[in-house]
């Protein structure tokens, strides 16, 4: 086996696990944002993944933001929606 190769000047890789999949950090008090239920999901399992994401993004927030999530039947499109509260 080689013995490592040490290196100077490669930049650190920025951290995944701070960025969202979700524009929470677009959202004003009072805005929501619909999320359409696909047919191969599960509308408890897309409210549960929402709610972490949403919860876990509102506590790194300074004061912590809060948001409210609903099962929605809109325009008779199943999905969850949104809220951002405080």
């Amino acid at each position: 086996m080689q013995d490592p190769i040490i290196e100077s000047g490669i930049p650190l890789p920025e951290d995944q696990r701070s960025q969202t999949a979700y524009p929470f950090a677009k959202m004003n008090v009072g805005d929501s944002i619909f999320f359409i239920l696909s047919p191969s999901d599960n509308a408890q399992r897309m409210k549960n993944r929402l709610a972490q994401a949403s919860r876990g993004f509102g506590k790194k927030q300074e004061p912590e933001w809060k948001f409210v999530i609903r099962y929605r039947l809109e325009d008779e499109i199943s999905g969850v929606r949104v809220w951002r509260s405080l």
